[in-house]
């Protein structure tokens, strides 16, 4: 299931980076995209070795042990969940402050009637 997401999720990043790009840009676009998949996979390997360092403190026994039967993954994943929840508070806020470039379409509709008139303006003063 998380595959599948993960998927959709990257194909979504990429149109993302490709539209909301100025038009000199789209390539840059397109590389921070794959920048992002890196980092991610950098930041996750960071969360699980911390993770693992403050929970054996203190001679505990921690949560991410060789032995799965007596890890407690069910406490890591929690953790992440939270985590995941206080990255989509974080997403909501930066969606409903992010000024999204127009679509392509909407311009050429708003663009119709005003090469109408400049058209119509030319013939006239000619």
């Amino acid at each position: 299931m998380i595959g599948v997401a993960d998927c959709f999720l990257e194909v979504a990043k990429l149109e993302f980076f490709y539209d909301q790009a100025p038009e000199g840009m789209k390539s840059l676009g397109t590389a921070y995209y794959t920048s992002s998949i890196g980092i991610g996979y950098f930041i996750s390997s960071f969360i699980l070795s911390s993770v693992d360092k403050v929970t054996k403190m203190n001679g505990h026994k921690g949560w991410i042990l060789n032995n799965l039967n007596e890890s407690h993954l069910d406490y890591y994943y929690a953790f992440y969940a939270i985590l995941s929840f206080v990255n989509f508070l974080c997403f909501v806020v930066a969606a409903k402050n992010f000024d999204y470039n127009v679509e392509v379409n909407e311009n050429e509709q708003e663009l119709e009637p005003d090469i109408g008139n400049v058209a119509k303006q030319r013939y006239v003063v000619e």
